[in-house]
């Protein structure tokens, strides 16, 4: 049996005759096709009064005018900023800036503003910032500047400082470039920054550097000859200064000491090399030839010599300019380190002078395989150990009688006898 028609909810038709009336949800009318549904009714629009539409077309005014404020509040400021940096429209006066030691351009913004040169140091940092040179030194010294000035030129007074004025500067014979850049810091030559790129990226042309390349830290050490120079001071200046030192460098290493190399089978790096250790060992001119022959001799006879035990090359190494080595500096890895590295330094280690390059592409024609330094600054050579030993006794007992000498009279000065 098909149990639709046991749903309660199943419409029931009434029998003919019968009495039961139909459900009121059943009427006729429902089944009416022909009828129209009825529309709901639309409610009316409620208008808007006059006081709420002034409200909304103020707040509309007053957000357009805040808008437009704010935009030219911001105008004016960036027009402003635009000017300092710029210096479209600026006052056209002279400001003096004195600048001390190791001042870079982005601390003297607060001073550059104070004394009227520029306007917003804050912008200036944030210039410095986005150019990369918020570190940038500047040479110590007095800097005239002008608000008519825009940053980049304030910058360029400022770290690129070309100066008409000169300073004469002496570089001793046997200066490492290490020596030689303090001397150029200690008589305000330049900053440090504009020296150590020049002396370490600046490419020169010079072709007795060809091998040396490409540039370096120190690669430029035993070409920068020692001599008394006059230089421009300001960073601008310090290609042009370190230029002299080098063209000086050419001029005197001369036909007579090309003429010694090429007998000699050594290259100009070999010369230079072997005259920086001459320079830094030999005290007295007469005895330059006789140490280069020293060397000469034990690189010739490298199967029984195969360390030149040089001591100034081992101070090269530490960093050092001068001092007695002790047993664990002797032991260190440096290639400086001629007691456990063969043959010459892998380069100079001082800048030498004409006297010493000379020795070095002439070295004397002797049989000498050792020497010692003497208090006096000569020294004592040998042929053989044996005698080295006794020339090392020596020298002992007259560094002791020089040393009790000296304490005797820095005893006699104190008390005043």
């Amino acid at each position: 049996m098909d149990n639709h028609f046991n749903n309660d909810e199943t419409r029931r038709v009434p029998l003919p005759g019968s009495e039961s009336p139909v459900p009121e949800q059943f009427t006729p009318e429902h089944f009416d096709d022909d009828r129209e549904p009825e529309q709901p009714q639309k409610q009316p629009k409620r208008r808007r009064s006059r006081r709420q539409m002034n409200a909304g077309c103020a707040g509309s005014m007053v957000y357009m005018i805040a808008v437009v404020g704010v935009s030219l509040v911001l105008s004016i400021a960036a027009l402003f900023m635009a000017n300092d940096i710029f210096a479209f429209v600026k006052a056209d006066a002279v400001k003096e800036i004195t600048v001390s030691e190791n001042t870079s351009v982005s601390s003297l913004a607060k001073e550059l503003d104070d004394q009227g040169v520029i306007n917003y140091h804050s912008v200036f940092k944030l210039y410095l910032t986005l150019k990369h040179q918020t570190d940038t030194s500047v040479l110590a010294g007095a800097y005239q500047l002008n608000p008519s000035m825009d940053y980049g030129q304030i910058v360029d007074a400022l770290a690129n400082t070309a100066s008409t004025e000169t300073v004469q500067i002496t570089i001793p014979e046997g200066y490492s470039i290490s020596q030689i850049r303090q001397v150029l810091l200690d008589n305000h030559i330049c900053t440090e920054d504009a020296l150590d790129e020049v002396l370490n990226d600046y490419s020169f042309k010079h072709d007795f550097l060809k091998d040396e390349k490409p540039a370096a830290e120190g690669w430029l050490e035993g070409y920068l000859f020692p001599d008394t120079y006059e230089v421009y001071k300001g960073n601008a200046a310090v290609v042009d200064t370190i230029n002299k030192m080098l063209n000086n460098f050419g001029n005197k290493y001369d036909a007579d000491i090309k003429s010694g190399a090429e007998n000699l089978g050594r290259s100009m790096h070999d010369i230079v090399t072997i005259a920086s250790l001459v320079e830094r060992e030999a005290q007295r001119d007469d005895e330059r030839a006789r140490i280069a022959g020293v060397i000469y001799n034990r690189l010739n006879n490298s199967s029984e010599f195969p360390y030149l035990q040089v001591d100034a090359s081992v101070l090269y190494g530490l960093g050092r300019t001068g001092g007695k080595l002790s047993d664990e500096d002797l032991k260190s890895d440096s290639e400086y380190n001629l007691y456990n590295h063969e043959g010459l330094p892998p380069g100079p280690i001082c800048n030498p002078g004409h006297a010493s390059l000379y020795a070095a592409s002439h070295p004397e024609d002797n049989n000498y395989y050792y020497y010692v330094a003497m208090p006096d600054g000569s020294h004592l050579f040998a042929s053989s150990y044996e005698e080295h030993e006794r020339n090392i006794e020596a020298s002992n007992q007259a560094q002791a009688q020089a040393a009790s000498a000296s304490a005797d009279t820095t005893t006699t000065e104190a008390t005043g006898e």
